[in-house]
């Protein structure tokens, strides 16, 4: 087993990715009210009007994407939660990567989304902090074409667990989640820990 640095600042803490959570609740408080809000059009909509149905399917949609907000959120609103006594490191689900092609089949990868995971501490063998980058072209409203670049803040580990490749939506928050990781498991650079 390996050793654990005890000097750490903080005996449990939590990271909370802000931007993620709160496009999250915003989903899960706005899907409700769209829903409501075509309920209304559809109770005083004339009868034998055509667009009744539509809209009763877009109420049901809403719902449904209010749900899976809530659960989302739900999950997420604790963060990534790094408790040095107990030797675990908490998480939001949706990152757990697939051992063989079959596991991509199984309810339990498929749901994950919607489940906090636990790993020890000391399991995490390998950790890197990288930018994803992409370049899209894409039309404007006038017709020209111009490019659009999106960047991801990546943070991949692996161990006796198998391999995990969280994407969070602040930089920030994941050197911060990096740094706090590389500091409780001493680990240097090229932060690989044997």
């Amino acid at each position: 087993m390996t050793q654990i640095s005890k000097d750490a600042p903080a005996r449990s803490s939590a990271i909370v990715d802000s931007p993620k959570v709160m496009i999250y609740l915003l989903a899960a408080v706005g899907s409700p009210l769209l829903a409501c809000l075509l309920a209304y059009i559809v109770i005083v909509a004339p009868p034998g009007d055509k667009n009744v149905s539509i809209q009763v399917f877009l109420a049901c949609l809403a719902v449904l994407f209010g749900i899976v907000s809530v659960m989302s959120f739900n999950v997420n609103r604790k963060g990534y939660v790094i408790n040095v006594e107990s030797d675990i490191f908490e998480f939001p689900g949706g990152g757990i990567v697939a051992d063989s092609w079959l596991s991509y089949f199984t309810p339990a990868f498929i749901f994950q989304e919607f489940k906090r995971h636990q790993i020890p501490l000391s399991a995490i063998r390998e950790i890197q902090a990288y930018q994803d980058t992409s370049i899209k072209e894409e039309k404007d409203f006038r017709g020209r074409r111009r490019l659009r670049t999106t960047e991801k803040a990546k943070l991949d580990l692996s161990g006796d667990f198998g391999a995990i490749s969280f994407t969070l939506w602040s930089k920030g928050k994941r050197d911060q989640l990096h740094s706090a990781i590389v500091s409780i498991n001493k680990m240097g650079d090229p932060m690989l820990r044997r």
